[in-house]
């Protein structure tokens, strides 16, 4: 196989492992940035998206160029114009990397294919940096930039053709400093090489380069302020606190995202050796995959950089193996491996999504913002800063307390909005104190559920809309056209979908309401599962839910528990749909059914609700020493104080003999 067709092969597995729908929360983010430089036809020097200073504050956009062009790009084609686009800047990166395992390698004749191989291998792992953000230059540039320092250490290249290189690269340098921040690593990777052209004929061209790189920062919209700004956030520790791709790994992370540098790293010491002594080029490289390798283990962000970037000095150690020397043979099947894992793995890896086109925005606040846009007026949203970019997007008009962009508002604040949903008054005081009038939460995160229960309970505030992840409120007076929510609870909450006083015409109309939105499948089963328990409700939702009396009651109980299951469905083991799901189930008297459901209630802890669906549960089954066991246990609850008070367990007293034969 000749290197043309591993370099062939290589770029067209990272495009097809790069190809998965539009979902990135920051993707958004850049889209309204982009569409607001459009609007204003220039670029902004303050911001006009936050409203966390009285007056507009300076903001150096250091993605600015890459922003525009995507918005352009997005508005005139569409969202698979982009995915397309990254695609083809990530077949571009194969390609490169295989040529680079090539040169590093001296010409060796399996260094083209092992480099594909072990790229190939690599590339799910990197999945996670191949989303429609900046970074993605960040991944190409370097390639190209390294491949161009390796014409400037070939010594049989002409001075013209180095000339030539040379301002490439200082023309490249000037685009990646206005669309990404990692310009910075393309310095870096100039002065390493530098560092080890002394003395060679590549030191001329390679001083030349690092001074138009230095040159480069400057051409930008914000003149230095750009670069400040970026090197600022890559060395202040808080961010590393603030931002989880901006740590080293932890054990909230994948376990891959360690084990596969460590790998690589390994890999890299043992083909230190053969690829150094051939050329200063391949010691420059060695030196800097340590450096790469370092970087990936202080911030997960640059685990991509390390394994991709390592992956042909390893191969070209490898390449120069006397036992390898024949790998030429066998590099159709593992090249072939390596596609076939490729593609087998990414959807399974981080981000974890189908390979494919399309936009299917799921898990984003976008129902929310209809709302918003339809009923709220100068909204002032506060929301958490992964779901403020999709905001920010979806709702022009809207402006933010905080989101996703860090460094504009610092460590300190981002963390103080942050965990001030956890904190009921800090929260309460954050709102009056910024005058905010539209709040959108994750009513999934247990982190999140204060604050929905604080606006939920606040006679300040109204619900507006509910969908599988978000639940959106308004401040009273902020929608007067806005009809609120007020039999539907917020996320996976009962709500008053049990009482007795509501009409099925109030519930069918909240259902409406919330519409068959694509993030609202699992909220929209929830709610039918409910609507059909409501004839077995004992007391509304405080006492249970009795068994049936009648085929046409068994029928509905069976009927809810298919609903809450497609709930469960898209949120497994979540604790509230689970358990009725389980009440279902035992309504039904489909006693295993109920079991496994309470089994993934209780994977969270008890509660109440879980020890008395437990209970009765037990005292459903036929005669047993299960049962007596749950009797003798119900006794003591009648007898307890409090407990004997609790209209559930009075409710389970009377049913005593409601068995399931």
């Amino acid at each position: 196989m000749s290197r043309s067709w591993s370099a062939g092969i290589c770029a067209a597995a990272f495009f097809v492992v790069g190809a998965f729908p539009l979902y990135s929360v920051d993707a958004y983010g850049h889209l309204a940035q982009g569409r607001q430089i459009d609007e204003l036809g220039g670029v902004p020097k303050v911001d006009l998206f936050s409203f966390w200073k009285p007056e507009p504050q300076p903001w150096s956009n250091y993605e600015w160029a890459y922003d525009l062009v995507t918005w352009l790009m997005y508005d005139a084609w569409g969202p698979n114009a982009l995915i397309a686009a990254k695609c083809l800047l990530l077949a571009v990166l194969g390609h490169v990397l295989v040529l680079l395992g090539h040169r590093l390698a001296g010409g060796a004749e399996a260094a083209a294919q092992l480099t594909a191989t072990v790229a190939i291998f690599f590339s799910p792992l990197a999945r996670i940096r191949f989303t429609v953000r900046p970074q993605i230059i960040g991944l190409v540039f370097p390639a190209l930039l390294l491949l161009g320092i390796a014409t400037l250490f070939t010594e049989q290249a002409s001075a013209r053709r180095k000339r030539w290189v040379v301002a490439g690269l200082g023309l490249m340098q000037v685009v990646w400093v206005n669309f990404h921040g990692s310009h910075l690593l393309g310095l870096l990777v100039g002065l390493v090489f530098l560092a080890f052209s002394i003395r060679t004929t590549a030191f001329a061209s390679m001083a030349l380069l690092v001074v138009l790189q230095l040159a480069a920062m400057a051409l930008t919209p914000f003149g230095l302020d750009i670069v400040t700004d970026a090197i600022a956030h890559v060395l202040r520790p808080e961010y590393r606190d603030v931002v989880i791709e901006w740590g080293p790994w932890s054990p909230a992370h994948p376990l891959y995202l360690l084990l596969g540098p460590v790998a690589a790293a390994v890999l890299v010491l043992f083909a230190m050796r053969p690829v150094t002594r051939s050329s200063q080029y391949g010691l420059a490289y060695g030196v800097l995959c340590v450096v790469l390798s370092l970087m990936a283990f202080r911030s997960i962000r640059f685990v991509a950089h390390q394994l991709l970037f390592t992956a042909p000095f390893v191969a070209a150690g490898l390449a120069q193996l006397e036992w390898l020397r024949g790998f030429r043979r066998l590099a159709p099947a593992a090249i072939g491996f390596s596609v076939i894992w490729a593609v087998l793995a990414s959807p399974r890896l981080e981000p974890f999504v189908p390979i494919g086109f399309g936009e299917p925005r799921l898990g984003h606040a976008f129902a929310a913002a209809d709302v918003i846009n339809q009923h709220v007026r100068e909204p002032r949203i506060l929301a958490p800063i992964q779901d403020s970019w999709p905001l920010m997007f979806a709702v022009p008009e809207g402006r933010f307390l905080v989101d996703g962009r860090v460094p504009f508002y610092g460590p300190e604040f981002v963390r103080h909005v942050t965990n001030s949903f956890s904190d009921p008054p800090v929260f309460a005081t954050l709102l009056e104190r910024f005058d905010v009038n539209t709040v959108v939460v994750d009513h999934i995160r247990s982190g999140q559920a204060p604050a929905v229960e604080y606006l939920w309970r606040s006679p300040a505030w109204e619900l507006g809309q509910v969908q599988d992840r978000h639940s959106l409120f308004v401040r009273v007076g902020s929608a007067p056209s806005m009809t609120p929510l007020e039999v539907v609870g917020p996320g996976f909450r009962v709500g008053r979908l049990l009482d007795s006083d509501v009409s099925e015409t109030d519930i069918e109309r909240e259902m409406k309401r919330i519409g068959n939105h694509a993030n609202a499948k699992a909220i929209q089963g929830w709610l039918e599962g409910l609507r059909l328990l409501r004839p077995l409700a004992r007391e509304g939702a405080h006492a249970g839910l009795r068994r049936y009396a009648t085929p046409t009651e068994r029928d509905m109980a069976r009927s809810a528990y298919d609903s809450l299951s497609a709930a469960a469905e898209v949120y497994p083991g979540f604790t509230t749909i689970e358990l009725y799901r389980a009440m279902a189930a035992m309504a039904a008297c489909d006693l295993p059914k109920a079991r496994e459901a309470l089994g993934r209630a209780q994977y969270s802890g008890e509660t109440r609700e879980t020890s008395l669906v437990a209970l009765e549960l037990a005292l459903r089954a036929p005669n047993g020493a299960g049962r007596l066991e749950a009797k003798a246990r119900l006794d003591r609850l009648l007898a307890h104080p409090q407990a004997g008070r609790d209209s559930w367990v009075a409710a389970i007293a009377r049913d005593l003999d409601a068995r399931c034969d």
